[in-house]
């Protein structure tokens, strides 16, 4: 193996445990693993995965340096000025936009999409106009209900929205039967909060209750699984989610649909794929045995 090839290789180790320590809430060693990929040269992805853990972990100022130093490398780079416009926003909450609570993203596994069993729908009564800057897709969220109504509460207990009536009068009637479901942040476009709620156990009284027919699935079928590279989506922001044509425009930053659902996206400033990383270690792989 040539030491380019060598050093590509441990570039992209690195990136892969870069992406695990993020996706574990580690963010301290999720740093200290970025700033070993910036000893191997500047990296725009790897100061924008700085820039998300810092601000995870509340250091606001911290987090707007290191986006600033993508910016220095790639001025036109929309993952870091979306979330300094965020940064700033945030800053400007009475309580700093600093969270109480760790974020807990969402078990992949659990949100394969699966007709009957997995509803997607768009939030009524959301509390705040700031509740979405808080916010990230896939990140776990609660339901809780008083009989009637189902309320989607975040880890830190701050109550994010409603579900539509009927939707929660099924799901009401499911959960008091003894079902279990979890919920997930999946959009956030600025204007609306959707989320994709999952059965993850069904009594055996309920086993042939369909818990979301028809309509109650909300959009579902415009959503797929993408599980082969979902976990490179939790360690950065929301506002890596776009798609190629977002990339490509020009200097207005509009707000553009957040979706934790879609399917790869494309662009400069994309993290590669962990189907890509590990089709190149593969090959080294060859090499060395060639050698």
């Amino acid at each position: 193996m040539t030491k380019l090839s060598e050093q590509m290789r441990l570039r992209k180790r690195l990136v892969e445990h870069a992406v695990e320590l993020a996706v574990a809430n580690q963010w301290e060693d999720a740093i200290a693993t970025n700033r070993q990929l910036l000893q191997m040269g500047d990296d725009t992805e790897a100061f924008n995965r700085i820039g998300k853990a810092l601000l995870e972990m509340g250091r606001i100022q911290e987090a707007q340096e290191a986006y600033n130093e993508t910016l220095r490398l790639n001025p036109s780079n929309v993952i870091a000025r979306k979330s300094i416009t965020r940064l700033s926003q945030l800053a400007s909450m009475s309580d700093g936009g600093v969270r109480r609570e760790e974020r807990h993203n969402a078990d992949p596994q659990l949100f394969i999409v699966e007709t009957g069993k997995t509803a997607l729908t768009t939030l009524t009564n959301v509390w705040s106009k700031d509740i979405a800057l808080r916010l990230v897709p896939g990140e776990a969220v609660r339901l809780e209900h008083d009989g009637k109504e189902v309320r989607v509460v975040d880890a830190e207990g701050r109550a994010v929205g409603q579900l539509e009536p009927q939707l929660a009068q099924r799901l009401v009637m499911l959960l008091d039967a003894g079902n279990h479901y979890q919920a997930v942040i999946a959009n956030l476009d600025g204007k609306q909060i959707k989320v994709l709620i999952r059965e993850v156990f069904t009594t055996p009284e309920q086993r042939n209750v369909v818990s979301f027919p028809g309509k109650l699935g909300g959009d579902i079928n415009t959503f797929r699984s993408f599980q082969r590279d979902l976990p490179s989506r939790y360690e950065l922001d929301d506002a890596d989610l776009l798609e190629e044509e977002e990339l490509a425009t020009d200097d207005a930053i509009e707000p553009e649909e957040e979706d934790f659902f879609r399917g790869s996206t494309t662009g400069e400033d994309e993290e590669v794929g962990l189907e890509e990383l590990e089709a190149d270690i593969k090959d080294d792989d060859d090499e060395d045995e060639e050698s």
